[in-house]
């Protein structure tokens, strides 16, 4: 009888100094209530992130078609006019990302062979795009990661030759406004696609050809493509 209870005495303080022991361990699995840190190369979904693949310099070109309209109004003709042609442009700018949201400023310059031939009583009147430039701000949202979506606005100028066809002519720079949208592809980490359409809006110039006085008030649309690489 004694050894029986002895026995199960034993056996009790066994588990008793079992269970005290797996303490600790459990203790540790529970933690101690303190915030946990992630590790240093933990990087955070892109909508938490203030600082994305998006942010920073960047350089491009784009080649687009584009066609517009315009009047003329004064000695030389009262009339409108189309003009369409092959344009062509080289663009910097930068870009800050916040969560989703991409905003940035940019500037390009460019030609092309955007030009019209107007018949008047004086002869062919003939327009002709020497450059042009923009400088527009830019804000888009990120519907994936790598495609952004964008608006965008700002100054805009162009250079013209007009003139008749008898010989006299006159170059003359234009200045107004630009607006668009398009989307943007990023293809790797430092190469982005785009295609976009842009409105240019110009105000009217008085310009004097052959003593001939006219008013001139061109504006232009455009499709175009591009390329541009990150820095």
């Amino acid at each position: 009888m004694r050894l029986r209870t002895i026995t199960r005495l034993l056996g009790g303080a066994l588990f008793a100094s079992s269970a005290l022991g797996a303490l600790p361990a459990l203790a540790a699995d529970l933690g101690d209530g303190r915030p946990v840190r992630p590790p240093r190369d933990f990087n955070p979904p892109i909508e938490t992130r203030d600082i994305g693949p998006w942010s920073g310099f960047y350089l491009g070109a784009t080649a687009g078609y584009g066609w517009g309209q315009g009047r003329i109004d004064g000695d030389v003709s009262q009339s409108g006019f189309d003009q369409k042609g092959a344009l062509g442009t080289i663009f910097a700018g930068y870009n800050w990302q916040i969560g989703r949201t991409v905003l940035g400023v940019e500037a390009d310059i460019g030609t092309g062979n955007l030009k019209s031939a107007t018949a008047t009583t004086f002869g062919t009147l003939n327009t002709e795009l020497n450059s042009m430039g923009s400088v527009r701000g830019r804000a888009g949202v990120l519907l994936m990661p790598a495609l952004l979506l964008y608006g965008t606005g700002g100054f805009a100028w162009s250079n013209y030759d007009v003139g008749l066809s008898s010989g006299q002519s006159q170059s003359k720079t234009f200045t107004g406004y630009q607006l668009g949208a398009g989307a943007e592809l990023m293809i790797s980490s430092n190469v982005t696609l785009r295609t976009e359409y842009i409105y240019t809006g110009l105000g009217r110039e008085v310009l004097s050809t052959g003593g001939l006085v006219s008013g001139f008030d061109p504006s232009s649309q455009a499709i175009r493509a591009g390329v541009a690489i990150k820095f």
